[in-house]
Order: C-alpha cells, then sequence, then structure tokens
C-alpha cells in the first residue's frame, strides 16, 4: 500500500489526465458524426446469433477478417435506421450463418476497424466466473489476502463489532455487533433491501443449477469445504443479514455511517457506523431471503437453515401486523434510502419463498387470493423486481403449487417476455429497454432473465437467442461502445464510483464489476461538482460517463452484478442448445 501523499498525488493525477482528455473531446467539433462500429468485444459463440451495429456509415457491405486483414467473409449491411434514443443512423451487420472459431475483425469501408472479437465455445466462461468473484472484494469486516485477492489485497475494514443504535432503530441506547455482509455500492454501507434482490437473483441461479459453481470454483478462503462457492459466498451475507433483526421480529434497514465518506481505503475509515431503521420492506426482504435459504442450505447446513427459517417466519408475522411502516432518512442519515410505501411485491416474494419452506396453507392462501406477479419494472430493481422473484421460485418447485397458479404465472411471463421481443425488434440495438435510468444495465440484464425463465418453461429458442443479444449489448454493443465489465473487452470502464478502487493506487479496477450505464437523469450533476465537467453526449442512450464522479452512470452495485452472475451462467449452461 503506497503512503497516504503518495496516493493522493497518484489520485490527482490520474483524475487530472482523465479530466484533460474529457475537455479535449468536448471541444472537438464534427461537422459530420463519424462512423464507428460496435461488437461484442468478447465475442460470440460459434452457432448462436452474431450480430454488429455500425453507427452513421454510409457503407452497404462489411466484411469478416483475420487480424492480418485476410478476408473471410463478406455481408450487405440493412437499411439505415434513426433511433432518437442515441441520435444515431444505425445499421446491422449480421454474420450468424460465419461460425469458423477464432480471433477476427469486422471492417466497413468508412469506420475504423472494430476491435478483435472471437468465435468460441465457452464464450462467457471467465466473465462469469469474475462476476461472481467480484462478491468477494467487497466483503467487509474480512482481510483480503493476496491468495485470494492477488494485486487487490487489502486490510480488513469496518470491523462493525461495535455499532450504535440510531434513535430510528428504536432500541434506546446502546449498541450491536454487526459484522460482514457486502459494501452495497460505491460506498461502504450495507443495506437489507438492496441485499434482498441480490440474494434472491444468486440463489435462484443455484437453485435453478446447482451443480454449476462447484466447491473451489471461485478461490475463495471457504473454497475446499465441500460447498458451492457461490452459496459460500452468498452465506457470508446472510450471516450479517442476520444480525440485523431486532427482537421484535423486525429487521432495522440499513447499517450505514451518518454520511458517505470520501474515497479512501476502507481500512482508513473510522467513522461511527450505525444501525438505522426498521420498515416492512426491510423485514420483508429479510423474511423473503431467509425463507429462501432455508430451502437451498438445509442438506448443506441445516441448524444454519433452521435458524434462517425461524427468523423468516418472525419477520413475516412482524411484517404481516406492521404493513405500512414507510422508511425515510432520519435527518442526520444522509445514505441510501431505498424509499419505498408499497409492499406489494416484497409480500408476493415472502409468502412464496415461506410456502416453499413450511408448506402452511397460510401462505398459500396468500398467493391464491393475489395476482401473481410478473413485471419488468424500469429502475429500482430492488423495489420492484423481487416480486418476480418469488414467482420464479415457484416455478422451480412447480410440483409443490397448485397447477392454476402455476400456470397463472407461466402465462403471465411469457405474456411479458412476448412484449419484450416485439420491444426488441423495433429497437436498433436489439435490446428490450429505451429507458436509460440509474442502473440501465440492470434493467437489461434483468429483461434477460426473464427471457431466461421463458425459455426453460417453452423451450422456444426465440428467447435464448434473446439473451444472446442482450449480453451482446453490455459487451459493447451499445450507444457509448463501452463494455460495461471492468476487466472485459477492450474499451471497459477505469474509473468506477467506487471508493476502494479509487483509493488502492492500482490502475486497473477489479474485474467483474457492472458499472450502471447511461442515465438520462445524470442526477449528479458533474457540471457543478469537483469534476466541473459535462457529460460528453446527453442522448439518452450515450449518457455515460467514465469518470469517479459519475455516481449516476459509473457506480457499481450488489444488484448490478447478480443479474450478470444469473445471465452469463445461464448462458453458458445452455451453450449445446444455442446450436
Amino acid at each position: 500500500m503506497k503512503p497516504k501523499e503518495l496516493l493522493l498525488n497518484h489520485l490527482n493525477m490520474k483524475n487530472l489526465i482523465l479530466m484533460l482528455s474529457l475537455l479535449v473531446l468536448f471541444s472537438c467539433k464534427k461537422t459530420e458524426k463519424a462512423a464507428e462500429i460496435r461488437v461484442n468485444q468478447l465475442g460470440y459463440y460459434p452457432n448462436a446469433a452474431k450480430k454488429a451495429i455500425i453507427a452513421n456509415t454510409k457503407g452497404t457491405k462489411f466484411e469478416i477478417c483475420t487480424l492480418d486483414k485476410k478476408s473471410l467473409f463478406t455481408g450487405d449491411l440493412s437499411e439505415s435506421k434513426d433511433w432518437s434514443v442515441s441520435g444515431e443512423k444505425l445499421k446491422l451487420a449480421d454474420f450468424t450463418v460465419f461460425t469458423e472459431p477464432g480471433t477476427y475483425l469486422l471492417l466497413v469501408d468508412d469506420a475504423p476497424e472494430s476491435c478483435a472479437f472471437t468465435i468460441k465455445e465457452n464464450l462467457y466462461q471467465t466473465a462469469f466466473k469474475a462476476a461472481l468473484k467480484n462478491y468477494y472484494y467487497i466483503r467487509a469486516s474480512k482481510n483480503l489476502d493476496e491468495k485470494y485477492a492477488g494485486k487487490w489485497n487489502r486490510k480488513m475494514g469496518h470491523p462493525d463489532t461495535l455499532c450504535y443504535f440510531h434513535p430510528s432503530a428504536n432500541r434506546g441506547e446502546g449498541q450491536m455487533s454487526s459484522p460482514g455482509g457486502w459494501y452495497d455500492a460505491g460506498d461502504c454501507n450495507k443495506y437489507i433491501v438492496n441485499a434482498g434482490v441480490t440474494v434472491g437473483t444468486l440463489l435462484n441461479f443455484f437453485e435453478m443449477y446447482p451443480d454449476f459453481v462447484t466447491d473451489e470454483y471461485s478461490n475463495i478462503p471457504e473454497s475446499g469445504n465441500g460447498l458451492s462457492d457461490l452459496l459460500d459466498e452468498v452465506k457470508y451475507e446472510l450471516d450479517w443479514v442476520l444480525t440485523m433483526q431486532a427482537p421484535d421480529g423486525s429487521s432495522h434497514f440499513k447499517l450505514s455511517s451518518k454520511g458517505f465518506t470520501g474515497f479512501i481505503m476502507p481500512e482508513d475509515d473510522t467513522t461511527s457506523r450505525f444501525v438505522v431503521g426498521k420498515s416492512t420492506a426491510s423485514t420483508l426482504n429479510f423474511s423473503a431471503m431467509t425463507a429462501q435459504a432455508s430451502r437451498l442450505y438445509k442438506d448443506y447446513h441445516p441448524e444454519f437453515a433452521q435458524k434462517c427459517l425461524k427468523a423468516s417466519e418472525k419477520a413475516w408475522n412482524w411484517a404481516f401486523a406492521n404493513p405500512n411502516i414507510v422508511f425515510k432518512n432520519p435527518s442526520d442519515i444522509v445514505t441510501g434510502e431505498y424509499g419505498d410505501s408499497t409492499f406489494t411485491e416484497e409480500f408476493w416474494w415472502a409468502a412464496a419463498e415461506l410456502y416453499l419452506a413450511t408448506s402452511k396453507p397460510g401462505y398459500l392462501e396468500y398467493l391464491t387470493t393475489n395476482e401473481p406477479y410478473v413485471e419488468l419494472s424500469i429502475g429500482e430493481s430492488w423495489r420492484k423486481f423481487i416480486g418476480n422473484l418469488g414467482s420464479f421460485s415457484l416455478l422451480l418447485n412447480e410440483n409443490k403449487v397448485p397447477a392454476e397458479l402455476i400456470e397463472n404465472i407461466k402465462s403471465n411471463l411469457l405474456s411479458l417476455a412476448n412484449q419484450l421481443i416485439i420491444k426488441m425488434n423495433m429497437i436498433p440495438y436489439h435490446i428490450a429497454i429505451d429507458e436509460f435510468v440509474w442502473g440501465s444495465n440492470s434493467d437489461i440484464q434483468n429483461s434477460a432473465i426473464v427471457f431466461a425463465y421463458a425459455y426453460k418453461i417453452s423451450n422456444d429458442k426465440q428467447y435464448l437467442d434473446a439473451i444472446v443479444e442482450t449480453m451482446d449489448y453490455i459487451f459493447g454493443k451499445n450507444a457509448t461502445g463501452f463494455s460495461f465489465m471492468t476487466g472485459f473487452g477492450s474499451k471497459t470502464p477505469m474509473n468506477i464510483h467506487n471508493r476502494p478502487s479509487a483509493a488502492d493506487g492500482i490502475d486497473e479496477p477489479v474485474p467483474g464489476f457492472i458499472a450502471g450505464g447511461p442515465n438520462n437523469n445524470r442526477e449528479d450533476d458533474i457540471s457543478k461538482s469537483e469534476w466541473g465537467v459535462e457529460y460528453p453526449i446527453k442522448f439518452p442512450a450515450k449518457s455515460y460517463v467514465d469518470l469517479q464522479g459519475s455516481y449516476a452512470s459509473n457506480e457499481t452495485c450488489i444488484n448490478w452484478n447478480a443479474p450478470a452472475v444469473f445471465v452469463l451462467g445461464f448462458l453458458e449452461a445452455n451453450a449445446d442448445k444455442l446450436k
């Protein structure tokens, strides 16, 4: 670790260089938009769809070439389509029929050559492993040893053995121990609500493919203990989650400092940490997570599973008796609020998990007297997408669920998936989202999860193809030209809004982070911040900047990585069906 003064100099110089490069970019006036090629920078499966987008080209043909420019395939570009969301004229290059494994370039006469990309089997194996291993790097209360963390090793941050009760916790004066868990996002705080959608998504993947992530898969301290490394990693979060239950059964909302700290290493943050609030939302997320865990860990950790189930039912009972407790930040707390005032989705998810865990008729009655939840919301996946998690768990256990309920869920799911397919076919980049808000990359990946379940229940290959093209977007076939996963692609985020990444003195961030992505709302307003620069382009699909200060577009978050784990794993598990 560098001395503090050297570290600050490193950061200041790094930021100065970045700001100067941005200023040069902004000052360049072009009378005509240059043509650009957007490909999946990782590449393509041999027998899957292979498509690229060429922006603002006057060309009519494209070529697939070797790295030394030997032409192997020539194709026609599609007719041009305007996309107002990106301000571009776009043509499609479809080379699906070209299946030869290798490393290639795509060429168009009036555009710079594409980045090199591969055609190969097991395309996403390494990216999947990085997306999952990423959770290890954001562990709180833990030394990250070089054996597991490589050059990103660091000292333990936030032991959280002495956390004070904030008055909003309704616990009086005092303190408690609440160690472990994952840092939520670019900050170093921990939130029950966002843990919910993250844990639920990861455990859904495990339940779908329990043998995919083996023991010793991720090179984490628990590797070799006889348990899937995915379950080991999620248990690290759940062990913290269980500490957040109050004696009355409710769950506190978050463990947080009063404000966001500066960009320092976790071990250098000595500010006081507080147990803050309680709400219906946090308690139902707690109940759903722990009920789901009680099912999936019972064959491996029966005592842990029983502890989870007991805590889950106690939380449900509190939430059922207190169905409208809304959390708002107290006046002296300014960290993440994760606001929510309606809890239909949370009740549905918790009831589904508790029914599957207990078979008790009361939980089934709740499910059969309410409309099955299947929806793809834009933004706030931690508030809206969680209802889907309950429906997904029911689908994975349909033999335990009344047939009518299962058929209603399937009908709603396929209806949603078909609506998304129609929208994909209308959007030149072939994604199902054309509204870009905070965490847009999460929304886009969540649409792929909907397609994954649609494929699972129908075996209709159009949904599998839709997943492939959705992930093309994440890895570079998008209006920004970025591959949004750190460490993967030829143009990938280097200046993510993440405190350890900014302060560790290492140029490249930990691999496997998903950046938030284009955000038309641009809440960070970086032009008025210490950075003093504008977003380079303000079209919604281009409202992204690789800048540490851009928390609205370049932050990292646990619930943006979870769908990456799910979708990349799903594609790898189903690669043989892409033919």
